[in-house]
C-alpha cells in the first residue's frame, strides 16, 4: 500500500474512534444539565453592618486636616491625640462640626466607581488623599477618562 492510502485509513480509523467515544459517553447533548433556577434555591446572607459592628471593625479618627498641616509645617508627624495618625482608607464620616473619619486600617485596595456628579472626587477622593498624606501612607490615584491638564480647575 502506498502512503496516501495508509493515511486515509488512519484518518478514517481516528474519526471512527472519536465517534464511538462520543456515542458511548452519552455526553452528546445538554440533556444531562439539571434544570434549575438561578442560584439553585440558595439565598445570600448579605446585610448592612450594625452600629456596634462599625464601631468595633473600623477606627474612628477625628478628621482635623488643618491641625495635621500645621504639625507637618512645624516638622512634626501629624497626630491624633498623642499617637500618630493610623494608616488606612477613609470609608465614611460622622458629624458636621467636628468630623470623625471612619477608617479601615486593614491592608485593603479600593476601586471607586460612581456616576458623574455623585461626589467621588470632592467627598471621597480628596478626604482619602488628605488622610493618606497625614498618615504617611502611599497611594495611587488614576482617572481613566483622561482629563486634559489644560481643563483641570
Amino acid at each position: 500500500m502506498d502512503g496516501s492510502v495508509t493515511l486515509i485509513i488512519a484518518g478514517m480509523l481516528m474519526i471512527g474512534i472519536l465517534g464511538a467515544v462520543s456515542y458511548f459517553s452519552n455526553n452528546m447533548t445538554l440533556n444531562n444539565i439539571k434544570s434549575k433556577t438561578v442560584g439553585d434555591g440558595q439565598h445570600g446572607t448579605a446585610r448592612w453592618a450594625t452600629s456596634k459592628e462599625i464601631m468595633r471593625i473600623y477606627q474612628h479618627v477625628p478628621f482635623t486636616p488643618q491641625k495635621w498641616r500645621s504639625q507637618a509645617k512645624e516638622g512634626h508627624a501629624p497626630t491624633v491625640g498623642d499617637k500618630p495618625v493610623p494608616q488606612g482608607i477613609v470609608v465614611g464620616c460622622t458629624g458636621k462640626k467636628s468630623v470623625t473619619a471612619i477608617v479601615d486600617t486593614g491592608d485593603v485596595h479600593v476601586l471607586m466607581i460612581g456616576a458623574a456628579g455623585v461626589g467621588k472626587t470632592a467627598f471621597w477622593l480628596y478626604p482619602c488623599i488628605e488622610y493618606a498624606c497625614a498618615s504617611g501612607m502611599s497611594f495611587l490615584s488614576t482617572d481613566t477618562k483622561g482629563a486634559r491638564p489644560d481643563r483641570v480647575q
